[in-house]
């Protein structure tokens, strides 16, 4: 888990509540069940700390359109095929470990047919994405991988962060580059 990308979560679904545009629905997704039980946690206190986000969260969560649950969901990666939302925060959860290295063991995503799932994740949202890393995807050594899980979330991550620095001549080059 990864308290640093839980903290920035409950700060972006924050903000979200405050921002959001015509009724629009959210989803948080994570990469491990653990990332999603301290998120959760996470939303726990900070509803004890902030009684109008604890209203804000409790509403979100019940809501439905004609009786279809589209209220907030925090799920982990394994759960979360058939969900959508309009905005989706999605937790990489990894980050370096106490000597600097960035473990590219990713669990399923390193097993073959892994990027299905990664497919399932990035897939989820109908108007955007907010990706949470701990890391530059840079510093992602996946070449040597022997799936394509890892090289394609290496892959995703680069088009994101060049789609978020409005390099379009990088993300044209990033998706051409399959």
């Amino acid at each position: 888990s990864n308290y640093a990308e839980a903290k920035e979560i409950i700060r972006l679904l924050k903000d979200f509540f405050e921002t959001r545009m015509a009724n629009e629905t959210i989803g948080i997704i994570t990469f491990n069940s653990n990332q999603r039980d301290l998120i959760e946690e996470l939303l726990d206190e900070e509803c004890r700390s902030d009684n109008s986000f604890a209203v804000k969260l409790q509403e979100e969560l019940i809501r439905k359109r004609n009786g279809e649950d589209i209220g907030l969901f925090v799920k982990n990666i394994e759960n979360v095929q058939g969900d959508e939302r309009d905005v989706i925060i999605f937790s990489i959860g990894y980050a370096k470990d106490d000597r600097g290295r960035l473990v590219t063991q990713f669990g399923w995503l390193s097993q073959k047919g892994g990027e299905n799932r990664l497919n399932v994740a990035i897939t989820r949202a109908k108007r955007e994405i907010h990706i949470v890393t701990s890391f530059e995807p840079s510093e992602l050594q996946v070449e040597q991988s022997k799936n394509n899980g890892p090289k394609y979330l290496k892959k995703y991550l680069e088009y994101c962060f060049a789609v978020s620095n409005k390099d379009k001549a990088s993300a044209q080059q990033i998706l051409h580059s399959f």
